[in-house]
């Protein structure tokens, strides 16, 4: 991959993330409750992290880094696509959220199978693992909350 190709791939992901971070810093504004108020800023001080840390990512570190199986509860699966607005439910809010890093997931799946360059995949699929992360914890908070 080269150095160009690279820079392009990550700020776009620093773009995600900072859309990211102003969703989640819009949700803890419209949020109705404390703890759904602190669950939406830890939220983006999270994807706050990640884009700082896309910043200092290095072409040579990539291949370095490693990748965790992060599981799948395929609780957003069943989930219809809804707006944000500001007299949202936590749970209508939680589901924005999950189909949202679902998408984000998918994008950079897509992005994977779609290149041949293995640091190109490499790439795509530590992006991926991140947003997996963040899906699994918004789904684990809805079946734990929510659901229950």
């Amino acid at each position: 991959m080269d150095e160009k190709k690279f820079k392009e791939i990550i700020k776009f992901a620093i773009d995600k993330e900072i859309e990211a971070f102003n969703f989640y810093t819009e949700a803890s504004k419209n949020a109705k409750y404390s703890g759904g108020k602190e669950l939406f800023l830890s939220l983006a001080k999270e994807e706050e992290g990640h884009r700082k840390l896309l910043e200092n990512l290095k072409k040579e570190k990539v291949s370095q880094k490693s990748i965790e199986k992060v599981p799948d509860l395929h609780i957003s699966d069943y989930m219809v696509e809804m707006k944000m607005k500001p007299d949202l439910s936590y749970a209508d809010t939680l589901r924005i959220a999950m189909k949202r890093e679902e998408k984000s997931l998918k994008l950079y799946n897509d992005m994977k199978e779609s290149n041949t360059d293995k640091d190109l995949k490499k790439l795509f699929t530590l992006l991926a693992n991140e947003e997996a992360k963040h899906k699994l914890k918004l789904e684990k908070i809805y079946d734990d909350e929510i659901l229950k």
